[in-house]
């Protein structure tokens, strides 16, 4: 099958949409991505297997940012993405996150083909959004769930959420899992960063926002000792961050380096020791997240600390890859359970070796793909049926 995915972003950095891509195609059917272009995109790119179509928004960088312009912006995407794929018809519309269902559905409809939404996140449960906004994305997606033919979300609790939510039946679930790959340790941050082998190294890798917790960081920073902490990711709180850190006591422990393609990221975590994440308990989003780069730092084999919400809690203490800790509690308290790990050999071993075993049997790529796989083996026997 020719099938379109449409997502709302430059799709640099979106290891989601490239795996399904990928596996869709190694699957034999052929995939076009249309992504927005951004200062650095080209219009057209040929990304090996698939093609990737960037959708100029004229308006993108000549308003200024803000609930109101936002909508500005939205609609103007909305008419450049439609005038574009409306006389190219597809077998299959893929939106990715809500902002592109409403496209997708258009085109679906008009051209009467299957559509699947890919929910990576409980979108209208996200801080960014103000009261109105809210319920103005929840009419939205209540409605266009209805003419859905297959839904997807990435955790058994959104899942869950989303079914009672629109009373609809249960969607599927895929995983932001990584392609399962033995790598070995780095000494990528040592070298680049100039940190001794005496010094231990935690990694955060992410999205750059004070929902994420970097403030926290810093504050576990000082009750930390022989510890740097680097901070990989972008986003709009990266300048006042770094800000932060160069005021900080430990400055010379505290690293704020660029966010790299997903394909090099992977040595680069595998360079640290410990793999961490405090995000916040400020929406459901949040709150029933299973993040991807918990999986990220199992794959290289880093022990884990991260926040006490359900997935993630679920997945750790299970599997003894780390600990969980109140996000929102005493500072020293986290830094205890960061030494504990780091301080005692014989733990980090065994969690070190239980991570690298939990993505190897359990949560890899390989077995999320096959699940996609029977997602599209499902609407193309539906669509036999039904056209």
């Amino acid at each position: 099958m020719k099938i379109c995915m449409v997502l709302m972003n430059d799709f640099t950095h979106d290891a989601r949409v490239r795996k399904e891509a990928n596996t869709l195609i190694e699957a034999g059917h052929r995939v076009h991505l249309y992504a927005l272009l951004s200062r650095k995109s080209l219009s057209y790119e040929n990304c090996g297997p698939f093609k990737v179509f960037h959708v100029r928004v004229m308006l993108r960088y000549l308003l200024p940012r803000g609930p109101l312009f936002f909508f500005i912006k939205y609609i103007e995407y909305i008419f450049q993405t439609l005038r574009i794929l409306w006389s190219v018809p597809y077998d299959v519309y893929h939106a990715h996150d809500l902002e592109t269902l409403p496209i997708c559905a258009i085109l679906a409809g008009v051209h009467k083909r299957p559509l699947v939404y890919d929910s990576h996140e409980l979108y209208i449960d996200m801080e960014k959004h103000t009261r109105v906004a809210y319920y103005f994305w929840y009419l939205i997606e209540k409605i266009l769930t209805k003419t859905t033919d297959i839904n997807i979300l990435t955790t058994k609790t959104r899942a869950t959420l989303f079914s009672q939510r629109y009373r609809v039946p249960f969607p599927e679930i895929i995983m932001n899992c990584q392609p399962y790959q033995e790598i070995g340790q780095s000494g990528y941050l040592r070298e680049k960063l100039s940190i001794s082998r005496q010094t231990k190294i935690m990694i955060y890798q992410g999205q750059v926002a004070e929902a994420r917790g970097v403030d926290t960081l810093l504050d576990v920073m000082n009750h930390l000792e022989g510890v740097a902490l680097v901070v990989i990711g972008r986003g709009d709180y990266r300048d006042r961050l770094r800000k932060k850190m160069t005021e900080h006591a430990k400055r010379d422990f505290l690293f704020l380096i660029e966010p790299v393609p997903w394909e090099e990221l992977k040595y680069i975590t595998a360079s640290a020791d410990l793999g961490i994440s405090l995000l916040r308990n400020v929406n459901l989003n949040n709150y029933y997240a299973l993040s991807n780069k918990l999986f990220e730092y199992c794959s290289a084999g880093l022990p884990v600390v991260f926040s006490n919400f359900p997935e993630m809690r679920r997945v750790i203490l299970d599997n003894h890859i780390g600990f969980v800790v109140d996000e929102a509690g005493n500072p020293e308290d986290i830094a205890r359970v960061i030494q504990k790990i780091l301080n005692n050999k014989a733990l980090y071993k065994k969690m070190s070796s239980n991570a690298k075993r939990l993505v190897k049997e359990k949560y890899n790529w390989e077995i999320e793909a096959g699940k996609l796989i029977r997602i599209y083996k499902k609407i193309s026997i539906k669509k036999l049926n039904r056209f």
